[in-house]
């Protein structure tokens, strides 16, 4: 497995296939195993598929530096995977929050990323939630001390009457609560994101699921990027549209087949 060291970071990677590059990325939860136990890597024949364990989890570094977890680390992380690769640009499919990195990955590098895909909801972001908490070590360790990433899962496990298949729930449950609660709370100086909606460089596809974001702000968001566009998943939630690849990719290849073609 190869890995590519970001200074006192190590990032993993898996390279499959051969073909135009796609990366694919976890969100909050979960490492990059959790493609292959959702069944992406079977749909992605013809495609130099690059899965990426990003900081902190999988079998990535776990720096434990707020410092060390800001949302352009994780952006230069992707650059790093790909120089290592030898790719000079791809597409990008986010999972949940993964789609984040992939704006800020399209904003820092416009001429490597030819498409984003995003699965799950991608919420207006509001500026206010963009300053650092007075106390960050406390909210880092509510956040830690609360599980981390398990119980938002388990409560939209709850809300949706839906659950991960058994391999990706214990995948995420697996997870440490320390580094997504340091990305989570990291992630709150970011302010690239309404400035980035509006000038993305690459065409933007987001796939969610008809039960998920009931406000429809993902629709909101869409609507900022200069080429976006949102389907909805009918009968699924924010779960389902991620582990429903059968439904999933009918829907991402013909856009990643475009954006890869036409951008060359």
């Amino acid at each position: 497995m190869p890995f590519v060291d970001r200074g006192k970071v190590r990032i993993n990677y898996e390279v499959e296939g051969d073909g135009p590059a796609v990366v694919l990325h976890t969100g909050n939860g979960g490492d990059l195993r959790i493609w292959r136990e959702a069944g992406y890597l079977s749909g992605l024949t013809g495609f130099r598929v690059i899965l990426i364990d990003q900081r902190g989890r999988g079998r990535s570094g776990r720096p434990g530096d707020l410092a060390d977890h800001r949302m352009e680390s994780y952006a230069e992380d992707v650059a790093a995977v790909l120089d290592d690769a030898e790719v000079e640009n791809a597409a990008f499919w986010g999972y949940s929050n993964g789609v984040l990195i992939g704006v800020a990955f399209g904003a820092a590098y416009p001429d490597r990323l030819q498409g984003l895909v995003g699965t799950g909801g991608l919420r207006p972001i509001n500026r206010d939630e963009l300053t650092w908490p007075v106390d960050s070590a406390a909210e880092v360790a509510r956040i830690a001390g609360n599980g981390g990433v398990v119980p938002e899962m388990e409560g939209c496990m709850k809300e949706e009457n839906d659950r991960f298949p058994p391999a990706i729930e214990q995948n995420v449950r697996e997870g440490d609560p320390r580094m997504m609660a340091l990305s989570v709370v990291a992630w709150r100086s970011w302010h690239g994101p309404r400035s980035a909606f509006g000038t993305f460089p690459a065409p933007l596809l987001m796939i969610a699921g008809e039960r998920e974001d009931l406000d429809r702000y993902t629709e909101k968001s869409v609507a900022e990027f200069p080429d976006g566009r949102i389907v909805r998943i009918p009968g699924v939630g924010h779960l389902g549209s991620f582990y429903r690849s059968d439904l999933a990719l009918p829907i991402a290849l013909p856009f990643l087949h475009r954006a890869l073609t036409t951008s060359g």
